[in-house]
Parts: structure tokens; sequence; C-alpha cells
């Protein structure tokens, strides 16, 4: 097993470890009947959605930070594109 792997799988167990408390804290049984369990897939789905989207724009913002650095003194401003 590689360091990255034995890393991913200790932020996993963490981040299990903060559910159960906030289960409990709620007073939700473990393990959550279905309608609990459904919901705290959404929510994961629509955090891994939303994660995707505020990083991808603030790449977006970063190469258009870096485009304007490019731009010429004077004359049309440079377009810099990248590929794919």
């Amino acid at each position: 097993m590689t360091a990255p792997e034995i890393r991913r799988y200790a932020a996993s167990g963490l981040v299990g470890l903060l559910a159960g408390t906030i289960y409990q804290l709620m007073g939700v049984a473990s393990p959550a009947p279905p309608w609990a369990a459904l919901i705290g897939l959404l929510g994961i789905l629509l955090g891994e959605h939303a994660t995707r989207a505020i990083l991808g724009r603030v790449r977006h913002h970063g190469d258009h930070q870096q485009e304007q650095t490019a731009e010429p003194s004077r004359g049309l401003p440079l377009r810099v594109r990248k590929r794919p």
C-alpha cells in the first residue's frame, strides 16, 4: 500500500468518525434509516459537484489572470489558448 492510499483511507475513516458523531448528536440511529442515508448520499453528490465547479472557476480565474499578464503593453490583447 502506498502513502497516498494510506492517507485516503485515513481521511475516509476520519470523515466517517465525524459523520457518526453528527448522527449521534442529531439522534439518528446507526446504521441510518434509508431516508437519512439517501439524503446523506445526495449531500455527498452535491458536495462533489459543487467542489468541482468551484475549483474549475478558481482554475479558470487563475488562467485568465495569466492571460492578462501575457498581454502586450500596446495593441490588441494577446489571447493565449491552452489545448485540452
